[in-house]
């Protein structure tokens, strides 16, 4: 029990500080006059290259169907494709 509840922390605390980081990246690329597209198009580049199936499937809200489209196109674990693509859907969403 000790476990799991450590685990929900720490994972509470990357999600607070990810926001964070998102918010200071809003803010420079405001700053720096980058508008939403460029910004999205940075984005793409600096997160794992998703398959257009994946895209697809995550654009149709079918999260678990992109995830084994992930699995399958690049040989990920379980855990690997599920960080890529909501790592791909926080950035998108």
């Amino acid at each position: 029990m000790f476990g799991k509840s450590q685990l929900r922390n720490q994972i509470a605390t990357l999600e607070s500080r990810n926001r964070a980081l998102e918010g200071l990246v809003q803010e420079l690329a405001r700053r720096a006059g980058i508008d939403a597209a460029e910004l999205r198009r940075l984005r793409d580049e600096a997160l794992p290259q998703i398959p257009e199936q994946c895209r697809r499937l995550i654009a149709e809200d079918k999260v678990i169907e992109a995830i084994k489209a992930y699995r399958e196109h690049t040989g990920a674990g379980l855990v690997e494709a599920k960080n890529a693509i909501d790592e791909y859907r926080a950035a998108h969403g």
